[in-house]
């Protein structure tokens, strides 16, 4: 088992009201808990940058902000429902989460202002098939019979990409799910962390074949503290359906457009795990893949 995508479920033990956006907190919680049965691999996944390098580098999981329900909760009572959703990208994280962290997570946690029960898994919110583990090699193996050429996901939660201006060096959110940026973010995390290699002219088919077909979304505006107002980002939530557009035969993708459509389709459903775009580590860019119909009816986590 490579992949795992997990939910814990809480009941509040106190209210709380003016509850903003608690993907740091949840970061924190979920490190702090790790920490307990690894301490050096907490210490790590918690490092931002390649102590060789300036780049910073991507880390193996993701976590959701706070949900009560299908939303995050503005106010809490005692006794309300509410869960996180951690998702892991190694076989190491996946296994320690699974057979250690999870089985021993303590009882009563702070999540934020707000303290919290685990509680064990009852019908209701959210779906349990949010509840998944797989392979890459599955991954692969899964789309190798389709023929499929739309892919529909769900924007579940506030999705942003960064771009950098390489003379100025200015850093700016680019909210808008454009192929290239949103499959260039999957490729990301496969080539980091699958051990199988996708040949570099997969961006260029990408460019050439790949299309946003149709696309409901909206824009938000995510505050990550209430004190630093300069710690936001301009996202966009919602569902997209994007187009692999037929082959003509012409082109260097002639003769192997079903092999790179293969990888689309292979990356689409990685994103159930690695999430999309930036900051998946606290809370952003929570993704699903959809059935091939209309995005428009299809349900949406929130």
């Amino acid at each position: 088992m490579d992949l795992l995508s997990s939910i814990i479920r809480f009941r509040a033990r106190q209210s709380a009201t003016h509850l903003g956006f608690l993907g740091c907190q949840v970061q924190a919680w979920f490190l702090r808990e790790l920490g307990r049965h690894n301490p050096e691999h907490a210490k790590q996944l918690h490092t931002d940058h390649d102590e060789h390098s300036t780049q910073k580098i991507s880390r193996p999981y993701t976590v959701s902000t706070l949900m009560k329900g299908e939303y995050p909760p503005r106010i809490l009572a005692v006794g309300d429902w509410c869960w996180v959703r951690v998702t892991t990208l190694t076989e190491e994280l996946s296994e320690l989460l699974l057979n250690q962290v999870l089985p021993s997570l303590l009882p009563i946690n702070h999540i934020g202002p707000v303290e919290l029960e685990v509680e064990s898994w009852k019908e209701g919110p959210p779906d349990e098939s949010l509840i998944q583990s797989d392979t890459y090699a599955g991954l692969l193996l899964q789309v190798m019979a389709s023929s499929e050429t739309r892919i529909s996901l769900d924007f579940a939660s506030p999705t942003t990409f960064k771009q950098k201006n390489k003379k100025s060096g200015i850093e700016k959110d680019n909210p808008l799910p454009a192929p290239d940026m949103v499959f260039g973010s999957y490729l990301n995390h496969w080539l980091a962390y699958s051990g199988m290699e996708i040949d570099k002219a997969f961006g260029e088919f990408v460019e050439d074949y790949l299309a946003v077909n149709e696309l409901h979304i909206r824009s938000e505006r995510v505050q990550f503290s209430s004190k630093e107002t300069q710690r936001a980002a301009t996202s966009f939530v919602g569902q997209v359906r994007y187009a692999i557009l037929r082959n003509k035969g012409k082109g260097q993708f002639g003769p192997i457009w079903e092999h790179y459509s293969n990888i689309a389709r292979m990356l689409a459903a990685f994103s159930f795990y690695c999430g999309t775009g930036h900051h998946t580590t606290i809370g952003m860019g929570q993704t699903r893949p959809l059935p091939a119909q209309s995005i428009r009816e299809s349900p949406s986590w929130q």
